[in-house]
């Protein structure tokens, strides 16, 4: 029994050598092209997902509370899109690095002990490094509502007094993993590589 001869394939060729060329040529071209378009694409989504989920901290200081009452509020504003995890946030005071709530007051407010112990019993305060801020939504290390009279009313003045010398410094992270800071004294955002680019130490409550 005689088995059939195998048949290989081959491309098929005009017989003009200049033209064979001259397809492959097209070939290479046409996979460049469809190369850079698929990674202009891949790059255009990327740029979307991040423009629909890129958070914007900003540092608020302000007397007046959300219903228009006299109160004391520091803290930070999310104005982007998406939620932000911080890492690393800072406060100084008059340009000394403040360690926590207590080592803010001191040197800002109050005169002894007993304005301390009255400050921090109506204060209200919030830890900030690893707290998540929603889009649209805002978070505060340090509110207090105005007294009606008396010595509070006093720390409460100086402590309105003070915030115009505080500056606060965030590191936080989106959700796709990118690194962003902020300061009080600069409003746009840096991106960074790590929150180690935030000089001072971090602020506790």
């Amino acid at each position: 029994m005689e088995l059939e001869p195998e048949v290989h394939a081959h491309a098929h060729k005009s017989g003009h050598s200049l033209v064979d060329m001259m397809l492959a040529l097209s070939a290479l071209v046409l996979s460049v092209v469809s190369m850079i378009i698929a990674i202009q694409n891949h790059h255009a989504m990327k740029q979307l997902v991040m423009a629909n989920s890129w958070p914007y901290l900003q540092h608020e200081s302000n007397n007046v509370g959300k219903n228009g009452d006299a109160m004391v509020m520091l803290g930070l504003d999310n104005a982007g899109v998406g939620p932000a995890l911080v890492e690393k946030f800072t406060v100084s005071y008059q340009q000394a690095p403040m360690k926590s709530t207590a080592d803010l007051l001191r040197h800002c407010c109050a005169r002894n002990a007993a304005d301390l112990q009255a400050l921090q019993a109506h204060l209200i305060t919030g830890g900030m490094n690893g707290r998540a801020i929603a889009a649209r939504d805002s978070a505060y290390f340090v509110a207090m509502q105005k007294p009606d009279q008396g010595p509070l009313l006093d720390l409460w003045n100086a402590l309105d007094r003070a915030r115009q010398h505080v500056s606060t410094g965030v590191c936080y992270r989106s959700v796709l993993g990118d690194h962003w800071i902020t300061t009080s004294g600069d409003f746009r955002p840096r991106e960074v590589d790590s929150c180690d680019a935030l000089p001072g130490p971090a602020f506790s409550e």
